[in-house]
């Protein structure tokens, strides 16, 4: 597939796996989003971990306020993400508390970037990341801004974990040679290794 057919056929895919997505109760997403941080928490990789990066979520996503708070009462050190000026760039930003929290770009929640203390990424163990589709190959389908296919690369020691719901699972989707695969996908229905498989 050319690079611009591979790019009409994210962009149909986003819109379809978005409207599923838009049609979710509050009920299902808090519900499997409880599921979801319990098999989280019991993770050992994420208990050995010291720097985590979660992303903070928009209201029909797997919600990550649980994850975050049991990190934080772990000692871990909390990152998120801190969108740039210039478009498609964003930056880890260390957090203590989610009260630290204001609205930023695009209406999404951020830490302050007068005050927030920036973290390395290569100093980052683990990353959590919003997806809008998946496949269990590891490929993730995000908003198509390229924040993350941009940051990924950076942090050369972090194991890549995407946030998505079963619904949302694609047979297999296209793939370009910038697109940075998950090492693991967690779901309600637990976790899919992604690291084997093509």
């Amino acid at each position: 597939m050319k690079i611009s057919e591979l790019h009409h056929e994210k962009i149909k895919l986003r819109g379809e796996f978005r409207n599923i997505r838009r049609k979710l109760t509050a009920a299902q997403i808090n519900c499997w989003s409880e599921k979801i941080a319990g098999y989280f928490s019991e993770w050992q990789i994420y208990q050995d971990c010291n720097v985590v990066m979660f992303y903070l979520a928009m209201a029909d996503e797997v919600q990550t306020e649980a994850m975050i708070h049991d990190a934080l009462g772990r000692g871990k050190r909390i990152c998120v993400p801190l969108l740039e000026e210039k478009f498609g760039e964003m930056a880890a930003a260390e957090i203590a508390d989610l009260n630290e929290l204001r609205v930023g770009k695009f209406g999404l929640k951020m830490p302050d970037p007068e005050k927030s203390k920036r973290v390395l990424p290569a100093s980052i163990d683990l990353i959590v990341l919003p997806v809008i589709s998946f496949d269990r190959s590891g490929n993730r389908l995000g908003f198509g801004a390229g924040y993350y296919d941009r940051f990924l690369p950076k942090a050369v020691n972090s194991v890549r974990t995407g946030l998505g719901f079963e619904c949302l699972v694609a047979g297999k989707l296209p793939a370009e040679e910038h697109d940075v695969r998950m090492h693991f996908i967690l779901t309600e229905a637990g976790f899919v290794d992604c690291r084997s498989k093509k």
